[in-house]
């Protein structure tokens, strides 16, 4: 019984982190469309309408999702392990590739249903960065959304679902990652890489490397790629080279990733909960009111994204 409360605060700590956040964007957007009658798109409002974005996931909804979590038992762990430089660029080149291969996977599955349904999918990701300039892209993606969402699924979730299995909580923190994300274009290599992450804060303690690996990762994947491929729009010749290594470079790391997966899945080490549990823990979140929720509020970001 105690172990379904404590699986039940978790899901309603999310549900509310979900739909503050997705009600504080929405109010906000809605506070900013007159000025966008106004005065018309332009940069300044595409930059205060990103900024309210933020604000509304961790300026109003984060300190309300970290209360709640902070009321929940937590289990951080006392001894924190520290790993070499060359492992760190193993996990960088392990996260890089699976970033590449779950886009691809996401790419191919919208692209299939866009067949059978007869409808053209365009990445919403790829079009509000398309709309974005670099400071905004570096200050949202490499700064803000690293430090935040480490917290957020990883910290806070980790140190809570861990006494239940190391297993456990990778599975759940990447889950509950891919799932915030709210479209297929994401979901999969936020899966992936939700997973990898837990893998490596559940396995040190410390969560700078959670935020260090997930800020390069963004800025490899998501800011330079933009800056090259835009100068070699322009007719830069090294930004045309540099655009080609990232190709080639995001190909041969997903082979890598594959590869090491394969090779070293049977030699992961995992350590096992310590929480007697009348049933498996994933029938008790199957029971859990508040996961069917946070569930239902995802798959319908997924609908109308």
């Amino acid at each position: 019984m105690e172990t379904r409360r404590q699986i039940s605060r978790i899901c309603w700590a999310y549900t509310a982190f979900l739909a503050v956040s997705t009600a504080a964007q929405l109010l906000f957007g809605a506070l900013l469309q007159p000025l966008v009658l106004i005065f018309g798109e332009s940069r300044a409002l595409t930059r205060a309408a990103l900024l309210v974005s933020e604000f509304a996931m961790y300026g109003v909804a984060f300190p309300l999702f970290a209360w709640l979590m902070g009321r929940i038992p937590s289990c951080e762990m006392k001894e924190k392990k520290k790993i070499s430089f060359g492992r760190f660029l193993c996990m960088l080149v392990l996260s890089y590739g699976l970033t590449y291969l779950g886009n691809m996977v996401g790419g191919l599955l919208m692209e299939a249903a866009g067949i059978l349904r007869g409808t053209d999918y365009s990445n919403p990701v790829s079009e509000v960065i398309g709309q974005m300039d670099m400071g905004m892209i570096f200050l949202t993606t490499v700064l803000i959304a690293p430090v935040m969402e480490e917290l957020v699924f990883r910290k806070y979730l980790i140190d809570r679902m861990v006494p239940y299995g190391q297993k456990t909580a990778v599975i759940l923190s990447g889950l509950f990652f891919g799932l915030f994300h709210g479209n297929f274009y994401q979901f999969f290599y936020a899966l992936f890489l939700g997973m990898v992450f837990a893998w490596l804060y559940s396995s040190t303690g410390r969560i700078r490397y959670n935020i260090m690996l997930h800020m390069l990762i963004n800025l490899l994947g998501g800011v330079l790629p933009v800056v090259l491929s835009h100068g070699a729009d322009s007719g830069n010749l090294l930004a045309l080279i540099g655009y080609g290594c990232f190709n080639i470079f995001a190909y041969v790391s997903m082979v890598i990733a594959v590869i090491m997966l394969a090779s070293h899945y049977r030699q992961i080490p995992w350590f096992s909960g310590w929480v007697y549990q009348e049933e498996p823990i994933a029938v008790t979140f199957l029971k859990t009111p508040g996961f069917w929720v946070f569930l239902a509020g995802c798959v319908l970001l997924f609908v109308i994204g």
